[in-house]
């Protein structure tokens, strides 16, 4: 056996152990300052030096291997001259050393810095930032932002990792300066993008007072981003709802629980029996817990009998699902997020995870700077187009085109998964056949990508594959968005990717819990787990535990009832946690719809532009203050659980459904959230029959998970299909009916920003709001200069459908004619603009093609 000595004490070297990983495994402690468990050491601060006999010079500890025989010392006069040496330049500041309180979450008081260099190692590592750096001579080094100006105009992206590794709080936190220490802590799972960190919530005195990463958390490592960490004051915002709200005429009335829960119930029920069950119909919330969704679901089928029941899945992933599904036979992701550390490959496509998934946005980036080869789809050059080893800026709505290209060169060239295809795929004749016609030349010259960027982008899917496919809304929301999506799996399935580790399909989830809404059940023509209302054997199993059959026609999508009401048919609507009036297309058309109702019921944090137009108003709990579960975007259900009281008397959303379940005669007797997540698993056993409350701990499960002794799938279709085998899709280009409109000659693309989310309802209550105060229009230099405007001149943005003002940003991360323009802003309404165009098969609405005309206002 091999033996090292540190200290004259034997010690057996392991395989890239570090002299401090070994020093401490036999007790021995090594002072360190500039050294961070778990991630790469630097070696900088020189605290660790060891002196290892027959070497002349020192060696850093932590990033020296112990090697068989060597005999090390930790300590010593020469070693201790040294440490005293470098004590003493971290006591003495730099002359010009002063406090930086310019950012609205962060404080840095360069007085206190040492130079320690763990600031600039976690910032490489975690955000993959490099915000801090080091400065000054090798004699005193000092530690500073980038960039000329003060903190608040660096790179920084406010995911607090510097200031839980700052050893002197040289760097701080704004919101915990003056805080109480808290009183206690409690796990529970974001309530912001469909990642699904893990936070753990201090709490004092009736607030929120801090919010950390868990650090043994699956899902984020320990990281967060600004949004997880300090975007939390919406809590105790002084508008939030407190009470139930009634119209009285133009007036707001408030009333008391059971005066709203009878008056609802009397209301839906005496529209259903002027009007039949189909003149009612209800929105689930991505922003709640699967429990509050699989009620309301529930309530509508059971006691009112209609199928009218969807979410805004709807209207971002739905695309994406039904593709899925019809190629593999299930809707949801093929990999999981662990995945991004395994692949071989990378392609991101329609999707900007850097800033609207900043925690998976970093890792998909440090893999990328590690050497992995990636590959973005994308019109625009976002963070992660910069970093990528090929960046395929294709025009607006041509991914269809561009797959297609890519699909015929891998087979032209035979550089194919030939065997993985035979064995495990179908139509691969019709498919062959149907490339064999494809022009790539005429796809070139539509898409705007050059023949020679595709043929790159084939070989380096051939050489380097099977890739990790890591998706998003610029797939899905496009009248082709369906073909999109399948025109993508084509190329998953022509490179043997799906169903194996480090590979597969990865779409990423907007909201919270949308992937979670869609599960139980909230789409027209789909029971809970995705159970087809018209099964005989679905309906049945469903009839034992409901003790009615759900109807068995597929009811509404959401555009499909917003025309119902403009027409008259639907006459009730209840709206569990969205801003249709600001977060859907087309908004004059939505607005018009909602007005026409007879009830209008919504649950809500706040009085949104939605819930101004109810007939009652529900004020409902936030994900700080309520339990339950959600699954994020790798079919991982995890627990929520309430750190605070809700407000006044705002309740948890399954509480109001069990509630108006029980007064309108049904026999509910859920105690909790783990009955009703119990219920989920008898109904949809294929998916969920082992979830249970008691077996999430510590980081949940991943469906599926159909009995109690299975551990959760974390590769989907790695044994087979779901469907047996994957199906090859015949995907011919339908131009989009906003693209070469005379008249509008931009292409206008709208998207989230990293530091707001969807509507802002919760982020504009936050010092997010400094962070980005207002909107931005974002023109190509030629674009802008064409039209005679210039960077922060405001401008009138108009489309067929409406039009808008916006300030202006100039930057060439947009294509030339194309421009881009976000959701967040009410003053802003992009929704104004976006029109009726929506997937023929997904009715999922096209935000990401929209044709404009742009002039300086």
């Amino acid at each position: 056996a091999m033996t090292a000595w540190i200290d004259g004490r034997p010690v057996e070297p392991r395989h890239d152990e570090s002299i401090l990983a070994a020093a401490a495994r036999i007790g021995i402690e090594i002072p360190t300052l500039c050294f961070v468990e778990g991630l790469p050491a630097d070696g900088g601060c020189r605290r660790c030096v060891v002196e290892i006999a027959g070497r002349d010079h020192l060696e850093a500890a932590c990033h020296t291997a112990l090697a068989d025989g060597a005999r090390v010392t930790t300590s010593g006069p020469r070693l201790g001259a040294l440490r005293e040496q470098l004590d003493a330049l971290q006591r003495d500041p730099p002359p010009e050393a002063g406090c930086d309180e310019s950012h609205p979450y962060l404080v840095f008081d360069a007085a206190r810095c040492i130079g320690c260099r763990r600031c600039v190692q976690v910032c490489d590592e975690i955000p993959g930032r490099g915000v801090w750096q080091v400065a000054g001579p090798q004699s005193s080094p000092r530690v500073v932002c980038d960039g000329p100006g003060p903190l608040r105009e660096s790179t920084c992206v406010a995911c607090g990792a510097c200031v839980d590794v700052c050893p002197t709080a040289a760097i701080t936190d704004r919101d915990r300066r003056d805080a109480p220490a808290p009183e206690r802590s409690v796990r529970t799972t974001c309530g912001y993008c469909g990642v699904g960190c893990q936070l753990d919530v201090g709490v004092a005195g009736g607030r929120v007072v801090r919010i950390d990463a868990a650090r043994d958390a699956e899902v984020n490592r320990g990281a967060l981003c600004s949004k997880g960490r300090y975007a939390h004051a919406w809590q105790g915002s002084a508008d939030r709802l407190t009470q139930p709200l009634l119209r009285r005429g133009e007036a707001f009335e408030p009333i008391s629980w059971r005066e709203a829960i009878a008056w609802v119930a009397e209301r839906l029920d005496s529209i259903h029996r002027a009007h039949g069950p189909d003149a009612l119909g209800v929105m689930t919330s991505s922003r709640s817990t699967n429990e509050a969704a699989y009620l309301l679901q529930k309530l509508f089928r059971a006691r009112f009998g209609t199928n009218n029941v969807d979410c805004c899945a709807r209207v971002c992933h739905s695309s994406t699902a039904l593709a899925l599904a019809q190629v593999t036979g299930t809707g949801a992701a093929s990999a999981s997020f662990a995945d991004i550390e395994r692949a071989s490959c990378m392609v991101v496509a329609g999707a900007n995870p850097t800033e609207a998934h900043p925690v998976i946005g970093a890792r998909l980036l440090r893999r990328a700077r590690s050497g992995v080869p990636l590959l973005v789809i994308d019109p625009r050059r976002t963070e992660i187009a910069e970093t990528a080893t090929l960046h395929l800026a294709l025009q607006p709505g041509t991914n269809v085109l561009l797959f297609n290209a890519l699909a015929k060169l891998l087979v032209e060239r035979q550089r194919h998964a030939t065997d993985y295809v035979a064995a495990r795929c179908e139509g691969w004749g019709a498919f062959e056949g149907f490339l064999a016609g494809f022009s790539i030349e005429a796809a070139a010259q539509r898409s705007g990508v050059a023949l020679a960027q595709l043929d790159a982008a084939a070989e380096l899917l051939a050489a380097h594959g099977p890739p990790l496919f890591v998706t998003g809304l610029g797939l899905s929301e496009l009248t082709q968005g369906v073909g999109s999506v399948r025109a993508l799996a084509n190329l998953a399935l022509l490179t043997g990717a799906i169903g194996r580790p480090g590979a597969g399909m990865l779409p990423l989830r907007g909201q919270n819990n949308v992937q979670g809404n869609a599960d139980m059940g909230s789409q027209p023509g789909q029971l809970t787990g995705y159970q087809a209302v018209s099964d005989p054997t679905v309906r049945a199993r469903f009839a034992a535990t409901w003790g009615v059959e759900p109807p068995v026609h597929a009811g509404l999508t959401i555009p499909e009832m917003l025309e119902a009401a403009t027409a008259g048919r639907l006459r009730a609507l209840w709206i569990q946690g969205e801003d249709l009036a600001q977060s859907d297309p087309d908004e004059a058309r939505v607005l018009q719809a909602l007005e026409r109702l007879d009830l209008l019921v919504v649950q809500e944090l706040f009085l949104t532009e939605t819930a101004r137009r109810a007939h009652l108003v529900l004020p409902t709990a936030g994900f700080l203050e309520q339990d339950g579960t959600f699954t994020n975007g790798e079919r991982r259900i995890q627990r929520v659980r309430a750190a605070l009281r809700p407000p006044g008397e705002a309740r948890p959303d399954w509480e109001v459904a069990r509630e108006l379940g029980r007064e309108l005669g049904l026999a509910w007797n859920y105690e909790s959230p783990a009955d009703v997540l119990d219920e989920i698993a008898r109904v949809a056993p294929e998916l969920f029959g082992g979830i249970s409350v008691d077996r999430l701990e510590p980081d949940g499960l991943q469906w599926p998970c159909p009995d109690r002794a299975h551990p959760g799938t974390a590769t989907v279709h790695a044994d087979a299909f779901v469907r047996g085998r994957a199906q090859f899709s015949i995907v011919s280009f339908v131009e989009s009916s906003e693209a070469s409109v005379p008249g509008y000659p931009l292409s206008l693309i709208t998207g989230r920003v990293r530091d707001h989310y969807n509507v802002g309802t919760m982020t504009r209550r936050t010092a997010h709001a400094e962070l980005a105060p207002d909107d931005a229009l974002t023109l190509h230099p030629r674009d802008a200069a064409q039209l005679g405007i210039a960077e922060g001149d405001t401008a009138c943005i108009e489309s067929r459908h409406g039009r808008t003002v916006a300030r202006v940003e100039v930057s060439e991360r947009v294509l030339a004619g194309n421009a881009f323009l976000s959701f967040h802003f009410p003053e802003t309404h992009a929704n104004r603009l976006t029109g009726p165009a929506r997937d023929p098969e997904s009715n999922c609405p096209e935000y990401k093609l929209t044709a404009v005309r742009v002039a300086k206002a």
